[in-house]
């Protein structure tokens, strides 16, 4: 009988506890538009869990990226996302409940970026997906090259003051 109750307990146990689930992605654009599109999601993560997803962006860009989570009410709650942040920054969150919806708009350096989807409450059915938007941004020339071109086209003013005013001609 005590074998009976613990095997029952056992596999209740089992049966409730919800796995920690975790994936890691890399992230790949496709030009669209004149703007870099980027695609993320997990289809039925499965209890709480953090998927990290990376990419390399080669220049400053604006980046403009949103997620949104769709879950069925049945007889558990749906997908909730605990922490949505690109490069440590939080995105803003619009709506919450049944489908939840996160959005960020942010300027981020060249090099290596890292996405996070934390969620919890995941069940059968139940998903998330994501799209970034990078908009490369113009090249800003620093201080030190104005200084230079403001040089350069102050000694070719000069140059060609120089050679005005020496150029002396003479009839004999």
């Amino acid at each position: 009988m005590k074998k009976t109750i613990f095997a029952a307990l056992a596999a209740a146990t089992a049966i409730a506890a919800s796995p920690a689930s975790a994936a890691t992605g890399l992230i790949t654009f496709e030009f669209q538009n004149g703007s870099l599109v980027g695609l993320f999601g997990n289809t039925n993560p499965s209890g709480t869990g953090t998927d990290t997803y990376n990419f390399t962006l080669d220049q400053a860009s604006n980046v403009f990226a949103s997620t949104s989570s769709l879950g069925l009410r049945l007889t558990f709650t749906d997908l909730d996302f605990t922490s949505v942040k690109l490069n440590n920054v939080a995105f803003d969150n619009i709506s919450s409940g049944v489908f939840e919806l996160r959005t960020i708009s942010q300027l981020v350096a060249a090099g290596p970026q890292t996405l996070t989807v934390g969620y919890r409450n995941a069940q059968f059915l139940s998903s998330y997906s994501g799209k970034l938007v990078v908009t490369p941004v113009a090249a800003v020339p620093e201080p030190a090259t104005w200084a230079m071109m403001l040089l350069g086209f102050g000694m070719v003013a000069g140059v060609a003051r120089y050679r005005r005013r020496s150029a002396n001609v003479t009839y004999a």
